[in-house]
């Protein structure tokens, strides 16, 4: 799969049938063609589950072939290593087998536990936004839907394709020639008429196409990008009224830059802004810190977050702590055993479960400091 939603999550959540493996593996050198070494890499996490079932789960060679035996065969597939993208993911338990190619890179790791692990794979949710980008310019309009992984051109009913078709000019006109032309500050679309009078053509069409654009997205946040000629970007900025536009466009005229390339210029601006969605997160935890409503403690964060008192999770994607929740007796505790996985795993696991939001981040970009943080509801 190449896509990452609640409901995926959920289905991993709910599985216990131990033991469960997660391998999450970075693919960014499919980029530079290193097929055989991201073989090698995969058999070497292969072997660390390997050893984990043989010390810890107490597996022999027969259980283990049997139990590995899915993952082994995508060793050898060629069209499996060609197809990467940044981040390759893996869960497997005698009744799941999944894996995602995903433009998210992840940092190598496997975990052998009770649960599946899916720390890195939240991010996943956060850090693969989606976006609309609006090619525009006199003679084209298309609106396109994107994330890290792909562009989709959109079907909007009434979006004018064309400055021509939108006031429906007659045949001497529309042989005229459509193009945009700079006078000082100025844009003058022609199109057979006064300067003038042509300019404020320009602006009627791109209020339509506002107001399409803005009934179409007005029920998301999600960011749009703006691929246009600067000269036109400025009088669009003055009509716009849809709050989520970026402030820098694709510059250019988008009918003459393939839309691949419209794409990738479009990634470069969204980057910056992967992570924005933390900032309302963040401001919220501050006011409410050193109060009864949030909780900087991972064992006291883990019974609320089993007994679904934690409204957001604020977690440390590489934060790692052995031990099990003894759940009759409300306590975190350690056996050295296949009992024990990872906590900060289970908190995150168990907001889920019951209807929280986990955001899971680096470490430079949690709050002092921190590895975890929850906001209650109650």
């Amino acid at each position: 799969m190449d896509e990452i939603n609640l409901q995926i999550l959920k289905k991993l959540i709910s599985c216990e049938d131990e033991p469960c493996i997660s391998i999450y593996m970075s693919t960014q050198s499919v980029k530079k063609g290193e097929f055989t070494k991201l073989k090698i890499e995969f058999k070497n996490l292969i072997q660390e589950v390997t050893e984990k079932l043989k010390k810890r789960w107490r597996f022999n060679e027969r259980e283990i072939k049997k139990m590995l035996s899915r993952i082994e065969t995508l060793v050898e597939e060629v069209d499996f290593w060609q197809n990467q993208k940044s981040g390759l993911a893996v869960f497997l338990n005698k009744d799941i087998f999944e894996y995602f190619k995903l433009p998210v890179d992840f940092s190598d790791k496997t975990h052998v536990s009770r649960y599946f692990n899916i720390k890195q794979l939240i991010s996943v949710l956060w850090d693969n936004p989606k976006y609309y980008l609006l090619a525009l310019s006199p003679n084209y309009s298309k609106l396109y839907k994107c994330d890290r992984s792909e562009i989709n051109e959109l079907e909007i009913n009434g979006l004018p394709k064309n400055i021509k078709e939108f006031l429906n000019l007659d045949e001497e006109a529309a042989e005229s020639p459509l193009s945009m032309s700079k006078a000082g500050t100025s844009s003058i679309y022609h199109g057979g008429g006064g300067g003038e009078e042509d300019n404020e053509d320009l602006l009627h069409y791109l209020r339509k196409i506002n107001e399409v654009v803005n009934n179409r997205l007005k029920n998301t946040k999600e960011k749009l990008i703006i691929a246009a000629d600067d000269s036109l970007f400025s009088h669009y900025q003055n009509i716009n009224t849809y709050p989520h536009m970026l402030n820098k466009n694709v510059n250019g005229n988008p009918e003459k830059i393939p839309s691949d390339k419209l794409y990738e210029k479009s990634l470069q601006l969204i980057e910056p802004h992967l992570h924005d969605y933390t900032d309302e997160v963040l401001a919220k935890y501050g006011e409410l810190k050193n109060t009864d409503k949030s909780s900087e403690d991972l064992e006291d964060i883990i019974e609320a977050a089993y007994f679904s008192k934690v409204d957001t999770l604020l977690l440390d994607k590489t934060a790692k702590k052995e031990g099990f929740f003894d759940k009759d007796n409300n306590k975190v505790k350690k056996d050295n055993s296949i009992r024990d996985y990872d906590l900060y795993n289970f908190a995150a696991l168990n907001v889920i479960k019951n209807g929280g939001k986990v955001y899971s981040l680096n470490s430079e970009e949690m709050p002092d400091g921190t590895y975890i943080a929850a906001i209650y509801r109650y």
